[in-house]
């Protein structure tokens, strides 16, 4: 089977979807497919010079071909939106005309306006990770797809009251490398490889600076913890510096930019609790998202807090993560000392997750993927 990933995305991208969007054409691959994956010919913005397999440490088993396309966000923010959409629109339209396309070829994306370009009759599939706030032009491109992959059961609902039929979905969370986060390595000597302190208790977020995140909830959380070590990993432009603005006085929060995947499990490690204080005010927050950090926590066996809302409950139960009102820096930091006070509840729940975690690798989800588009009935 030929794979066409049309995704646009500047690669490689300090931003998780870059690093899904990789490792998905590596599994793809390694499931016997072979795959192109198609992304615009644009600079990075983070200035990253690095090849993009070596940037995420992903085995460099399929092509990557750059679209001649423009870049007029990249030139200014001024017209945000507007550079945006007409970014995007100009990529997919070199997809369809100057790429050349076999009628056998699989097109799969995450970038529903890729449905804009294409007919019915070509062989598309669609990974949905959110529903536009718009959507009558998402409703009238659904038609179009022989398929979907979706991260949760809230997504697959909204797609069939739109009228898409439930044996074209397939519920399809994100994944995680698990071999990446079972490391041998203590507490302590994670600390020391990173340079955090021995002799702090360290609660940890990782991931980007979203506000809908919920990180400044977890530096709130800070104020009232001043004998804990709050430590924030991860974050570009222009938030992080936002961020850093209003937290960096405290003495007790630690700011780190971003760092390279293959540091990250050294970060997890090396904590005693890890959070995900996502916000129940925005859909992407509380019904459709499945964050590659909540799969990363659980397979780094560390006691894990996280905001109780739909679109985590779809992975986390009450066995296997501590869960905390969203939006509430008090509630918050009464978990935490629930935590430092039971350990024998943690070492449950760790335990739990860690069981869980071992459905959710990427070799699994693609395996799913594959034999999905593979099965006549969907095409």
């Amino acid at each position: 089977m030929r794979i066409k990933y049309v995704a646009n995305v500047r690669i490689p991208t300090p931003r998780a979807q870059g690093y899904a969007i990789m490792k998905m054409c590596s599994e793809f691959s390694k499931a016997g497919c072979e795959v192109e994956l198609l992304v615009p010919n644009r600079k990075n913005t983070e200035s990253i010079e690095k090849n993009p397999f070596d940037f995420y440490g992903i085995e460099g088993n399929f092509r990557i071909k750059k679209v001649p396309s423009p870049d007029f966000l990249g030139r200014t923010m001024k017209f945000g939106k507007i550079f945006y959409w007409l970014d995007a629109i100009l990529f997919f339209f070199g997809v369809r005309f100057f790429i050349k396309l076999k009628k056998d070829d699989v097109l799969y994306t995450r970038d529903f306006l890729t449905l804009l370009f294409f007919s019915r009759r070509r062989k598309i599939f669609l990974e949905v990770h959110d529903i536009p706030s718009s959507r009558f032009l998402f409703h009238k491109l659904i038609k179009k797809p022989k398929g979907f992959f979706v991260l949760n059961e809230n997504i697959k609902k909204i797609l069939v009251e739109m009228g898409v039929s439930e044996n074209k979905i397939l519920i399809s969370p994100s994944g995680v490398e698990i071999s990446d986060f079972n490391i041998k390595i203590d507490r302590n000597e994670a600390r020391k490889k990173i340079n955090l302190p021995a002799d702090r208790n360290i609660i940890m977020y990782t991931g980007h600076l979203y506000s809908w995140k919920g990180v400044e909830v977890l530096a709130e959380t800070a104020r009232l913890m001043p004998e804990k070590l709050f430590v924030f990993v991860g974050g570009v432009e222009p938030e992080i510096s936002l961020f850093k603005a209003k937290y960096d006085a405290f003495k007790n929060i630690i700011i780190k930019p971003f760092v390279e995947r293959k540091q990250i499990p050294f970060y997890l490690k090396s904590a005693d609790v890890l959070v995900l204080p996502n916000l129940a005010n925005e859909k992407i927050s509380s019904d459709y998202t499945s964050p590659l950090k909540m799969f990363e926590y659980m397979a780094s066996k560390r006691p894990i807090i996280a905001s109780d809302l739909p679109s985590v409950r779809q992975i986390l139960t009450d066995e296997s993560a501590f869960f905390v009102s969203p939006n509430n820096p008090d509630l918050l930091a009464g978990v935490i000392k629930k935590i430092f006070s039971d350990s024998s509840a943690s070492d449950r729940k760790v335990a739990s997750a860690w069981n869980d975690v071992q459905r959710y690798t990427w070799k699994a989800r693609t395996e799913l993927i594959v034999d999905f588009i593979k099965n006549e009935n969907t095409l």
